[in-house]
């Protein structure tokens, strides 16, 4: 890509965020604004339960005698726990903005201008399939990283009080550079892991003559009911593969910290009796390179370039109607 394709399509990118401002800008604003609202709140009423803050206090001289990897784990699982709603939140945005995002130009026909621009469908469908794996993991990183920078602050106000050392206690363990780099990294990787399902909804956006959403949602659904059903009747025992449970697999497995690796977990425990939870079981590096190089991955991703090859064709060929 050269650089002028690559201006064009920075330009586009940015003209998508332009247009949903509140999907993109405000709402991981919203999010961090009700976080902290929240956390404020439980903070006043645990105040006026614990006179003259003598359990608080006692309860951070207590976390800071714990031992660095303790400190670490409980610091991870804070940070990460607060993003958390971030992650989920975006989906959701992603899901209804990806599902109207070739619709909305053929359903109030402005599809007419932006095609006389010169500016190619693909390029068109790339900017928008940009916006939503890479632009807004992005901006909803910015208000992660500001409800994690303000729930350390809080931290080291309260750590301040217990007279403890907030930078070996509190600001080292939380690693907030680290944390946001893992993050950002994640998330990323995370949207290359849900690309069929992105590029999915596209395709039906791309040629829905209305509700594209519902239709999405309707046919996996359909075809794995019909899966289920046919299986049960013809054979009476549920299917060896059923669309619709690789679907629902595939959103819920990945590598954001919603997406913990309980199975690790829980076969450590059962193996070990001793066993007990390190930080980098949380999300690390290697759990985010492990999917990256997965076979399930690049499987997905053929499946997604597939989709958008579809809704490169189906939007050349759209008209006003």
């Amino acid at each position: 890509m050269n650089a002028n394709m690559f201006s064009r399509l920075w330009i586009l990118v940015r003209r998508e965020i332009w247009e949903s401002p509140v999907a993109f800008k405000w709402t991981p604003l919203i999010i961090a604004g009700f976080i902290l609202l929240v956390t404020i709140l439980l903070l006043i009423i645990g105040a006026k339960v614990d006179n003259e803050q003598v359990f608080t206090i006692d309860g951070i001289r207590m976390y800071a005698q714990m031992d660095d990897a303790q400190q670490r784990l409980m610091a991870a699982g804070v940070m990460f726990s607060a993003g958390s709603l971030f992650h989920q939140i975006m989906f959701l945005v992603v899901v209804f903005y990806l599902a109207g995002s070739l619709y909305d130009d053929r359903r109030d026909r402005s599809i007419l201008f932006w095609k006389s621009l010169p500016v190619s469908d693909q390029m068109t469908v790339a900017s928008k399939i940009l916006t939503a794996t890479v632009a807004a993991p992005i901006m909803y990183l910015g208000g992660i990283a500001f409800i994690q920078l303000a729930l350390v602050l809080i931290a080291s106000g309260y750590g301040l009080m217990a007279d403890i050392n907030i930078f070996t206690e509190v600001w080292a363990p939380a690693n907030l550079p680290r944390v946001w780099t893992v993050t950002l990294l994640g998330s990323l990787v995370q949207s290359l892991w849900l690309l069929p399902i992105y590029a999915w909804l596209m395709f039906c956006s791309s040629w829905a003559p209305r509700l594209p959403i519902l239709i999405a949602v309707l046919v996996p659904v359909l075809i794995g009911m019909f899966q289920h059903f046919w299986s049960f009747f013809s054979n009476f025992r549920l299917p060896d593969f059923n669309l619709l449970w690789v679907i629902l697999e595939r959103i819920g497995r990945g590598v954001l910290p919603a997406s913990v690796e309980w199975e690790q977990i829980i076969h450590a425990s059962e193996s070990e009796p001793s066993f007990v939870p390190k930080e980098e079981m949380l999300m690390s590096f290697k759990s985010i390179a492990n999917a990256f190089v997965s076979w399930e991955m690049w499987i997905g991703v053929a499946i997604g370039l597939i989709f958008l090859a579809g809704s490169v064709w189906f939007r050349r060929r759209a008209t006003d109607s």
